[in-house]
C-alpha cells in the first residue's frame, strides 16, 4: 500500500515533470520564479513555508495537467 502523502506525491512530480522536460534547475526555478534552493527543498520534499499557490499554478500551467494529477498520482 502506497503511502505517500499528497505532499509527497506533489515533490515527487515536480522533480519527474522537471527532468522529463530536461529542465535544469536553474531554468524551472526562474520560470516558477523562485531560487535554485527553494527548487531544490521541493524536489527533496522540503516544501518551503513561502511556496505560494501562485508557483503550483505555474507548475500546472507550465506542464499542462491538473491539481488533482499534480496532488494525488504520480505522473
Amino acid at each position: 500500500m502506497d503511502t505517500s502523502t499528497e505532499l509527497d506525491i506533489f515533490c515527487k512530480n515536480v522533480k519527474t515533470l522537471r527532468n522529463t522536460k530536461k529542465l535544469s534547475k536553474r531554468k524551472m526555478a526562474k520560470i516558477l520564479g523562485i531560487g535554485t534552493i527553494s527548487l531544490t527543498s521541493i524536489e527533496n520534499g522540503i516544501v518551503p513555508p513561502r511556496l505560494s499557490c501562485e508557483v503550483v499554478f505555474k507548475i500546472k500551467c507550465h506542464f499542462g495537467i491538473t491539481l488533482e494529477d499534480l496532488f494525488k498520482k504520480i505522473v
